[in-house]
């Protein structure tokens, strides 16, 4: 098994950039590893801002959000059945492929 998969990220531009990722870290630390500096996450990844609301395509790969962060996300005008928040989405090994585009600025 490996310990890295394919990561797409769609950025507020609607470019699509592909990159090869590390499991192991939080979603976060990964977009901020692969640049993706359109995330601010002003909070630090506490879950408490939603600065870093992504949508997230895993094949039910990701184990789901956590009551604090559901309540988070209800709090967003552009939430979507695949909104996480990326601070929040622990990358674990058996994950291949990643998709991920930035929501909307709130």
């Amino acid at each position: 098994m490996t310990d890295t998969f394919k990561l797409y990220v769609t950025g507020r531009d609607r470019c699509t950039s592909v990159s090869d990722a590390h499991i192991g870290v939080s979603l976060l630390e990964i977009l901020r590893d692969a640049g993706v500096y359109e995330i601010s996450a002003m909070c630090g990844g506490n879950c408490s801002c939603a600065t870093c609301h992504v949508y997230v395509e895993a094949a039910g790969l990701l184990s789901g959000p956590d009551i604090e962060e559901a309540e988070m996300l209800d709090t967003l005008l552009h939430q979507e059945p695949l909104s996480r928040l990326a601070c929040q989405v622990a990358v674990t090994a058996g994950i291949d492929c990643l998709r991920v585009e930035v929501a909307p600025e709130e």
